[in-house]
């Protein structure tokens, strides 16, 4: 019987991991488990009930706001492995003490890189490569967004002119892009730690790319979420549509 017992709840519990609380017609996959600070982190790709794909991300525990490291530090997310998306992994980076510009993004953060490139090729970007100063066509760039930052292993990051920090307000989260050698790489929503704290809910609009070079699944909004139940946040990216 106490065998029976075990089965019936390991297998209980295998449905519930595999199935999305807020849509249960949606399925979830979910890459390996990745620590961070006190807690975890796993990325994690939701499915429609017709197997389509509806949202990309990950989920990180409460505590992994805790016992963070006293340096910056990046933490490699894997993707699942029934990953057939853009996305080839996330990376999920602590700033300790933020970076520029100054007054703007000097705050404790996390840099969430959804790269669209494998680490190997992320990880071979360099300030020295003249490639990193190619812009994506003009076509490509989204509205209002205009070029910052170079970075090795990341590439060129593009900011919204026209979002909250830049006019005054404090900056609580954010929506970059990268690119390198004329492409964008990555999507990245940038969160305040301090904003993580009052355990939001919302779902945010995402400026699109224009003409994409690579075809396939681009969002029209980001989520960061908190979930009283299991005391974790997710962030997502979410109303997936396909441009060619």
């Amino acid at each position: 019987m106490l065998a029976a017992f075990v089965g019936l709840f390991l297998s209980s519990c295998d449905k519930n991991d595999n199935q999305d609380p807020a849509d249960p017609s949606a399925s979830i996959s979910y890459g390996s488990f990745v620590d961070v600070g006190n807690g975890q982190a796993r990325s994690f790709i939701s499915k429609n009930e017709d197997g389509s794909v509806k949202e990309i991300g990950f989920n990180f525990t409460e505590d992994a706001l805790n016992g963070l490291p006293v340096h910056n530090t990046p933490f490699v997310l894997p993707m699942p492995a029934d990953n057939k998306t853009l996305i080839n992994h996330i990376s999920f980076d602590y700033t300790v003490h933020g970076h520029g510009p100054e007054h703007v993004y000097d705050v404790e953060h996390f840099d969430v890189h959804f790269y669209m490139v494998s680490e190997q090729e992320k990880n071979a970007i360099t300030l020295e490569d003249p490639r990193i100063d190619i812009a994506p066509p003009t076509a490509s760039i989204p509205k209002n967004y205009i070029p910052g930052a170079n970075e090795p292993k990341m590439g060129k990051h593009w900011a919204d002119s026209t979002a909250h920090e830049f006019h005054g307000k404090d900056f609580t989260t954010t929506f970059i892009y990268g690119s390198f050698n004329g492409k964008f790489i990555f999507l990245e929503p940038m969160i305040a730690i301090s904003y993580l704290k009052t355990k939001p809910n919302v779902n945010l609009d995402v400026v699109p790319l224009g003409k994409v070079q690579q075809a396939g699944l681009y969002p029209e909004k980001y989520a960061i979420k908190w979930e009283t139940t299991r005391k974790e946040y997710s962030v997502t990216l979410n109303n997936l549509k396909m441009n060619e």
